[in-house]
Formats: structure tokens, C-alpha cells, sequence
């Protein structure tokens, strides 16, 4: 069985003054989104959220359409897809990386199917709260998810 999910990339900005803060609800944000990228499977947080804060935690950057461009890149595999928005696609998590300011970057999990916002945390906390004993991918040391047509890459990627 797949857990669908949804990662979205917004600047801060966008949830200022909203009474739920970064815990948004994503159709509220998703006209600001610089992406919406779904995947197939294993959208769990204990799977897609540590993901997401591993990759954060080698790629944090303030710029909310390069953290969206280097996330598509590093991410991407052959149950990707790109959406112009939230509701396009069924999905039982979205993942909302916020950006704006590089010391504060969180990362938001909104489960739709229970109406809630799951959490939203700081990378180094989703990893705390979530990493179990998979093999997660080492961002840290230049690998990806990039797959195409079944093909690994683990070419390294440098800024």
C-alpha cells in the first residue's frame, strides 16, 4: 500500500498573521507555493519527514525557489510528479518546508485524511521524534534520491 504525500516549499512571510501559524492549513498557502511535489509512496513521517529533515539539514538555504529547485532535483524518482497545487492530487500527507529565514527553517506535516496538523518542527527535532532504523538517504555526503527510469544517481551535487 503507498502513503501518498505532497511537499510544498513557502516563505514565512505568508503565514504571518494567520491565528495557526506555520500549522496553515495547506490550501490556505498552496497559491504560494514556489512547488508542489507528490510522491507515491512512503509518505509517513517516519519515512518522508526524516527524508525531507536530512535533506534539510544538508541543503538549508533562505532562498525559498532554490531550496525548491535543489529539492526537486535531489528528490526526484520515477513516482514523482509536479502539481499546480495542493488539491490536484489525492495524498495523505503534506509536508510544508518553510523558509525565509535560514536559522528558523521548519518543516510542517499536515495529515488530510485526519484534518490535522501533525506537526511542525525544526529539521534536527523530526529526526529526534521520527528517524528509526531504515536506510535513509545520506544528503550529507552528496547522495540523492534522484532515480531515472530505475537508475540511481549518487553523483554528488556542491552549491
Amino acid at each position: 500500500m503507498s502513503t501518498r504525500n505532497l511537499t510544498m516549499v513557502v516563505d514565512r512571510k505568508h503565514a504571518r498573521g494567520n491565528k495557526n501559524g506555520l500549522a496553515i492549513h495547506p490550501e490556505d498557502i498552496t497559491k504560494h507555493s514556489y512547488v508542489h511535489m507528490y510522491m507515491h509512496h512512503d509518505g509517513y513521517p517516519e519515512w518522508q519527514g526524516v527524508q525531507l529533515a536530512n535533506w534539510l539539514n544538508a541543503n538549508n538555504r533562505q532562498d525559498g525557489s532554490a531550496i525548491a529547485s535543489k529539492l526537486v532535483h535531489d528528490m526526484y524518482h520515477d513516482s514523482c510528479y509536479l502539481y499546480a497545487d495542493v488539491d490536484n492530487i489525492d495524498h495523505q500527507y503534506t509536508y510544508v518546508i518553510w523558509t525565509g529565514d535560514i536559522n528558523k527553517t521548519m518543516i510542517a506535516c499536515h495529515d488530510r485524511y485526519a484534518e490535522q496538523c501533525i506537526f511542525v518542527l525544526p529539521a534536527d527535532k523530526v529526526i529526534k521524534k521520527y528517524k528509526t532504523d531504515m536506510e535513509y538517504t545520506d544528503f550529507a555526503k552528496g547522495e540523492t534520491r534522484c532515480e531515472y527510469s530505475g537508475l540511481r544517481s549518487t553523483q554528488s551535487y556542491t552549491d
